[in-house]
């Protein structure tokens, strides 16, 4: 009817990115109006390591006599960077969880669900757009935790800024098409907040993110090898800490890189068919 639906005919593609962008500025813009966003996204990432290293001081013993048997398990010594590197991984997988995953929860929250749900735009382009703002919104903090705790000695940062950059990345597409199959259990059963709760606590233990995968028992670590996100918090300590390249991991980047790529497949394919049975069976209100 117009030249916005001609346009959209001719380029699917870029109406498609379009939209994704517009819902990424949209939660950008929403989440960055309040004061209370900077103080919680600030210092949260700053205080959260804290308490953990200093359990780990205190598991150490008197004379650091523990850090012989750590080194052992992880494979470092370090046992400030090997924690607080973990602590902000699994604080940037829970956020994103929560800011991503259950965006359309928020959007029901508010009562604008069902007015962004009737847009003439792809269903999907909410969920990636607000997936993009998370990432947007929570990396920026987590680099000013890092700067933070490597100026006051804390964090060993031996790594190329491109590798580490690299290794950071990878996890991206895996995220993405995590947090596609949290929002097709949204849109069909209306509320997710219970299995974020499951899942950030599966990888807290499973994923070697606080503690060496190595205190495991033998199953639940086979299991835990088998989760990407493992392999890519030991990259990462692996640059950051060691100052490897990421070349010295290829297959763990390939691992992630294709655990991703699978992913996406299977969150898209999710959101898809709950796209179609909720228009079949009227389960939205603009069906």
């Amino acid at each position: 009817m117009s030249r916005a639906h001609s346009a959209e005919r001719a380029h699917p593609i870029t109406a498609w990115l379009r939209s994704v962008w517009a819902v990424t500025w949209r939660d950008v813009r929403t989440t960055t109006r309040y004061k209370s966003w900077f103080i919680a996204s600030l210092i949260w990432p700053i205080i959260y390591p804290f308490s953990l290293v200093f359990v780990g001081r205190g598991l150490a013993g008197p004379s650091g006599e523990g850090l012989g048997r750590f080194a052992e398990l992880a494979q470092t010594s370090d046992y400030q960077s090997f924690i607080i590197l973990g602590s902000l991984a699994w604080m940037f997988v829970n956020i994103n969880l929560w800011m991503g995953g259950l965006s359309l929860m928020t959007d029901r929250t508010r009562g604008t669900f069902d007015t962004h749900w009737t847009m003439p735009v792809s269903k999907l382009s909410l969920v990636v757009g607000a997936t993009f703002a998370s990432l947007i919104l929570n990396f920026v903090p987590m680099v000013i935790s890092i700067a933070f705790y490597a100026a006051i000695g804390w964090l060993q940062v031996s790594g190329s800024p491109i590798d580490i950059a690299i290794a950071i990345l990878l996890v991206i597409p895996f995220l993405l098409g995590f947090l596609l199959c949290f929002s097709a259990f949204t849109v069909r059963f209306r509320e997710a907040g219970m299995l974020v709760q499951v899942m950030r606590t599966v990888f807290a233990i499973l994923c070697g993110l606080q503690f060496p995968l190595a205190v495991l028992p033998p199953g639940l670590q086979s299991i835990g090898r088998a989760i990407p996100l493992t392999h890519f918090i030991d990259v990462v300590r692996s640059v950051v800490i060691q100052g490897a390249s990421v070349r010295d991991h290829s297959s763990s980047i390939g691992y992630v890189a294709v655990s991703g790529l699978i992913m996406i497949v299977v969150g898209v394919l999710a959101f898809e068919l709950v796209r179609a049975s909720v228009r079949r069976t009227g389960l939205v209100t603009g069906y």
